[in-house]
């Protein structure tokens, strides 16, 4: 079996998304994810990649690093 790339799996969330089955909200903080491992890897750092998130996104610190570093509803 092939492995899902990510921007695969990101294109099924937006089509459920698009659909209703999923708000826009859950899609923005995967990509706000993605982006921090990705610029991350390229040499920022996490106070560099959490600032360029936050203007991106058009959103807070706060709200950015309570994506990244929030208790997700998984955790115990």
């Amino acid at each position: 079996m092939e492995v899902m790339t990510k921007e695969f799996v990101l294109d099924i969330l937006e089509v459920c998304s698009k659909h209703g089955y999923l708000s826009d909200v859950v899609i923005r903080n995967i990509k706000i994810e993605e982006e921090y491992q990705q610029l991350r890897k390229e040499g920022k750092t996490g106070k560099e990649s959490r600032f360029f998130l936050s203007d991106k996104y058009c959103t807070s610190i706060k709200t950015i690093e309570s994506i990244l570093y929030g208790k997700k509803k998984n955790d115990y």
